[in-house]
């Protein structure tokens, strides 16, 4: 048995690769109980469990697929960040650390990542369950070359040629979200006036701040995450292939048909447990002696 966790914006998701599926809502997660819910909730016994995939924030301070037991700080090179902190997902990664179940846990796309040197150039590029939805493509759909638009509370996209994770645009770097998005002129000159921080000026710079009608959000969302692709689009033809795109996340269905009319292309929608079904698949492979996930070292 394998479980995949996707530490998601809203919830944290729990999947095997026999179809049993469960998410907790981060903020009524509680660390005395995780692991008892996550039981209860797969209907399993973790003693069956051979190895857990897991996700957690922006993976930041690490490049490898380690073991849980062997990382510090949680993986991440610093406290805080971009995104409203909950508390949800720490509950989760302290339960299952602390309970000595067997795990390992997934990096982020960073600087210090082994992309393309040139998208190193931003200190990140996508948080840890991108990389399980990157990996889901490719056992399901076996592509090689492909891009990832992930549409949430914000957006991410991620470029993969000859299966390996080339680059990725983060959400504080491009596309707006629905709920996050990158800082503009309006409001560098908020923070720099001492109205908000930079955290709360990116955790409320997606769509819905602009007084606008829901379908001008849309169609201003689906141009941006058209855009996006579009600049993947770059990199993957600067190494001689193209590829297919698919989009996930809670609002790509929203925007599908119009991002394919701007792409004049037919993109393929990605179901909600992707991050945690990829996140359980590398779990399996790594536990069957993978060493190299996407261009991810495995140090297990």
């Amino acid at each position: 048995m394998f479980i995949g966790v996707d530490h998601g914006t809203q919830s944290v998701r729990f999947a095997t690769l026999d179809d049993r599926k469960f998410e907790l809502p981060r903020k009524y997660i509680a660390e005395s109980t995780v692991i008892s819910d996550i039981e209860k909730g797969l209907n399993l016994n973790f003693e069956r469990v051979k190895l857990i995939g897991l996700s957690y924030s922006m993976g930041d301070g690490i490049s490898k697929i380690m073991r849980l037991r062997e990382v510090t700080n949680r993986g991440l090179r610093e406290e805080g960040g971009a995104g409203t902190y909950v508390g949800g997902g720490t509950a989760v990664y302290d339960a299952i650390y602390s309970s000595g179940l067997p795990a390992v846990l997934l990096p982020g796309l960073h600087d210090k990542s082994d992309v393309d040197l040139r998208m190193r150039f931003f200190s990140h590029g996508a948080s840890p369950e991108k990389v399980g939805v990157a990996y889901h493509v490719i056992k399901k759909y076996g592509h090689e070359n492909f891009i990832i638009c992930d549409v949430s509370s914000n957006t991410v996209t991620l470029g993969i040629a000859k299966q390996k994770i080339i680059g990725a645009i983060d959400a504080a770097i491009f596309a707006p979200g629905i709920i996050q998005g990158p800082l503009d002129l309006q409001a560098i000159r908020d923070i720099d006036a001492g109205l908000k921080t930079a955290n709360e000026a990116f955790s409320t710079g997606g769509i819905l701040k602009r007084n606008m009608e829901e379908e001008k959000m849309i169609d201003t969302l689906a141009l941006y995450v058209a855009m996006e692709i579009n600049a993947l689009d770059v990199l993957l033809k600067d190494y001689d292939v193209s590829g297919s795109v698919f989009l996930a996340g809670t609002a790509a269905p929203r925007v599908k048909q119009l991002v394919d009319g701007l792409l004049h292309s037919e993109s393929t929608l990605l179901e909600p447990w992707s991050a945690a079904l990829g996140c359980a698949e590398i779990a399996k492979d790594v536990y069957e002696g993978a060493d190299n996930i996407m261009g991810i070292l495995v140090d297990f």
